[in-house]
């Protein structure tokens, strides 16, 4: 049976343990942009530390490179062993991303390093409200996602409410799951980010949206989507059945350079396929040694 002496320890330290997510201090913010449901802002801690770690920022943007990866990202709901996996659940609606890439752009634009992007969605409901709320900043050329809120409902002027408006990184019931990007294979990792208190921890997910951004022009760009649109070979037009009526040796011929120039580009991109492995690989070494805080 315990003494009364170590009842008293333990009883003060649960206390210490419930007032600890209320010790954090609020950041110092400078406002971008705001309406009455959303805002979008600068945030950062004081410190005396001036060698403490900074971001990549001020960070310039096109307003479609924002815009495409904010529509990649999404929530993973969190689910036991024996669970059934539930639907993802999409980060950002798409006319939260038109209301949002604006003012996430210049906010970019004018960060110092030693502040982070803020940004807090509110829908409300009558007596009730959703709430999204997280931030962003780039660190060591990687997107940071942090989402410590997502589509919450908390009660109109409650004190969590006016909690995540002070700091945008309080969670108040949680993440609601994972961050998650897609394509899956430029997303370098997810953790858990306590930087608004310890009630709740949010989702932070460390993307390399300058692999992804790269990877999406080429993809869409008009060169890429003409070869893409081109007939195959062998529907050739009459041009080909044309030249093979004239020389019956030259169908032989043309299949043979085909079939050689196919296997050369086999290989080649057989090459760039393990060129991408190990600098994925690389990249995944290199965020399981950083560990950035807001």
């Amino acid at each position: 049976m315990l003494s009364s002496t170590a009842t008293r320890y333990l009883f003060l330290f649960a206390l210490l343990l419930l007032f600890s997510g209320c010790s954090t201090p609020l950041p110092t913010s400078r406002l971008v942009q705001q309406d009455s449901t959303w805002f979008v802002r600068l945030d950062s801690f004081e410190t005396a530390d001036r060698s403490s770690h900074g971001y990549d920022h001020p960070v310039s943007w096109k307003d479609e490179d924002l815009s495409v990866v904010l529509s990649g990202l999404f929530l993973e709901e969190r689910v036991g062993l024996m669970d059934s996996a539930k639907p993802t659940r999409a980060l950002f609606s798409p006319e939260e991303i038109a209301l949002l890439v604006p003012p996430l752009r210049q906010a970019f634009g004018t960060a110092t390093s030693k502040e982070w992007v803020a940004f807090s969605l509110v829908q409300p409901a009558g007596p009730e409200a959703g709430v999204t709320s997280g931030a962003l900043f780039v660190e060591g050329h990687r997107l940071h996602v942090v989402v410590a809120n997502h589509r919450a409902v908390l009660t109109q002027g409650s004190e969590d409410l006016a909690r995540v408006r002070g700091n945008p990184l309080y969670s108040a019931k949680g993440s609601g799951g994972a961050v998650r990007f897609d394509p899956s294979r430029f997303g370098l990792g997810t953790k858990a980010n306590w930087s608004g208190g310890h009630r709740a921890s949010a989702s932070e997910l460390i993307l390399d949206h300058e692999a992804f951004l790269s990877y999406h022009r080429q993809s869409t760009s008009p060169t890429a989507h003409y070869h893409s649109t081109l007939p195959s070979e062998p529907y050739k037009s009459t041009n080909f059945e044309e030249s093979h009526a004239q020389d019956p040796g030259s169908d032989t011929i043309d299949r043979g350079s085909e079939v050689k120039r196919l296997e050369a580009e086999i290989e080649r991109l057989k090459r760039q396929l393990a060129d991408k492995d190990r600098e994925i690989n690389r990249l995944q070494r290199e965020s399981d040694h950083s560990a950035p805080r807001p």
